[in-house]
């Protein structure tokens, strides 16, 4: 038997962990209130800005210094979920398909095409890839737009990864 530190109560051995460092082998908190204790720090850092900051900065840092390690996880992921990435694709032009009003004219279809073109285009001279963007999302949380010319826009890929699914009114 043993008295926890937190709760002061009297309890048998097997409900504390195992602690080579201490005098009787044990910890010095019951299993309950040191699980308690580790839920409430990780609860107050998940809500601290300043932590959630400092963490995306390190996993950026760490996948930029391990980026041959993220590749091989990426494909790996996608040979091993090639029917989910497949179903996802698919769902993708579906609903592409679904936004393109039918009152489109030829012309419009042109511009489209050109907007794709001019991704590659850009993605050819500048080195880096560029993306076709709908700047009102097909299937947005608060709105959705259309498939049309005037909903497209060509941005670095970044730039589109860093934007989302989202509306971005500038």
């Amino acid at each position: 038997m043993k008295v926890c530190n937190l709760c002061k109560c009297n309890k048998p051995a097997e409900d504390f962990y195992k602690k080579i460092g201490s005098k009787d082998g044990l910890f010095w908190w019951c299993k309950a209130c040191h699980r308690s204790q580790i839920a409430a720090r990780y609860h107050a850092k998940a809500t601290s800005e300043e932590y959630r900051a400092a963490e995306k900065e390190r996993l950026k840092k760490w996948r930029l210094d391990n980026s041959d390690k993220v590749k091989s996880a990426h494909i790996k992921y996608a040979t091993n979920n090639k029917p989910k990435l497949n179903a996802k694709a698919k769902k993708y032009v579906m609903a592409r398909e679904k936004r393109t009003p039918c009152w489109l004219q030829e012309d419009d279809f042109w511009l489209m095409e050109q907007a794709y073109e001019l991704a590659n285009l850009r993605t050819r001279l500048f080195g880096f890839r560029w993306d076709v963007d709908h700047i009102v999302p097909l299937h947005g949380k608060l709105v959705s737009g259309l498939h049309v010319p005037h909903n497209l826009q060509v941005l670095p890929a970044k730039s589109n990864r860093d934007k989302s699914n989202k509306f971005v009114v500038t």
